[in-house]
């Protein structure tokens, strides 16, 4: 079976402080893993895209292959990171994503 997942729900964190958001995934082949963030009144958007190996916005993001996992982190969270997180995970079609689950990330001064 191919799929992803997304342990939490909804994660919390403090302004300033490091974020990990967490996606595992089960492919029997070579996987094309991506993350996509949905801002409030905003499009879809691509934030990274595994074989990047890239940083955008202060996020990252590595294909660990031995613990199946492609987790997204910031050292420094900041308000406006506030939105929907998608891991997603890609078969032979390129940019078809065949499984997908959401994660939002809310940041502020306090914990809600």
């Amino acid at each position: 079976a191919q799929r992803v997942t997304q342990p939490e729900k909804t994660l919390s964190v403090f302004e300033g402080d490091p974020v990990q958001l967490k996606c595992n995934y089960s492919y029997s082949g070579s996987p094309d893993l991506f993350w996509y963030v949905h801002y409030p009144k905003q499009r879809l958007q691509l934030l990274l895209r595994h074989i990047s190996r890239e940083s955008v916005k202060g996020f990252t993001a590595d294909l660990n292959k031995g613990e199946t996992s492609f987790h997204l982190e910031k050292q420094f969270a900041q308000e406006e990171d506030s939105a929907m997180y998608y891991c997603a995970l890609s078969g032979t079609v390129a940019g078809f994503a065949r499984k997908q689950n959401t994660n939002p990330l809310v940041t502020g001064d306090t914990s809600l």
